[in-house]
């Protein structure tokens, strides 16, 4: 009997739990990053939800080399690793100026985010007077919709092209919830 009850347990955490990643941009800290793989820099825990030791924003990371380039006008295409909840959830993708003390929101993909994906990921629009930087952080978020109501988060290290008029971006705050310090749904 102890066997069957652990078989359930495990069952059904592994289809409450999120299981998923961003692979493309690579995140800080991933193992798909040739500069954090050839530095010996990874964190093969990138899968878990934000909470205990692993903190907001950004896993409690400190920026790293840039991975990958945000064009103004243009869609970024975002790719994950893993499997998702069987039920979606939000998810949220936005970007950051200050190293992570502010996200706004670029794009939402709301009750449904991982059930609709093409080829295991998303093309998310990026605002054509998005301002310009060499260094910002392009964040995405996930919240189940099912079982465990934790939060995801990765964080990669972006430049911004802007070769246009370019305005200070305003999207809306990124929720920020389930962590602590944070309300709770």
């Amino acid at each position: 009997m102890a066997t069957f009850t652990a078989w359930i347990f495990l069952l059904f955490t592994s289809l409450c739990w999120a299981q998923v990643e961003m692979r493309e941009p690579p995140p800080r800290r991933s193992k798909f990053s040739k500069a954090y793989m050839s530095s010996d820099d990874v964190d093969y825990n990138m899968k878990s939800p934000l909470g205990g030791k692993i903190g907001y924003p950004c896993r409690n990371t400190t920026a790293g080399p840039i991975q990958g380039t945000l064009v103004a006008g243009q869609d970024l295409k975002v790719f994950f690793d893993g499997t998702a909840t069987r039920q979606g959830g939000d998810c949220q993708f936005a970007i950051s100026y200050d190293n992570g003390t502010s996200f706004a929101v670029l794009w939402d993909k709301l009750g449904n985010c991982f059930l609709d994906t093409v080829n295991g990921g998303y093309e998310i629009p990026i605002p054509d007077r998005l301002p310009a930087s060499k260094e910002a952080v392009f964040a995405w978020t996930f919240i189940p919709t099912g079982g465990s109501r934790s939060y995801y988060m990765n964080c990669a290290d972006v430049r911004v092209e802007n070769y246009g008029k370019q305005e200070a971006y305003t999207g809306k705050e990124l929720l920020v919830v389930n962590v602590p310090g944070k309300p709770s749904l």
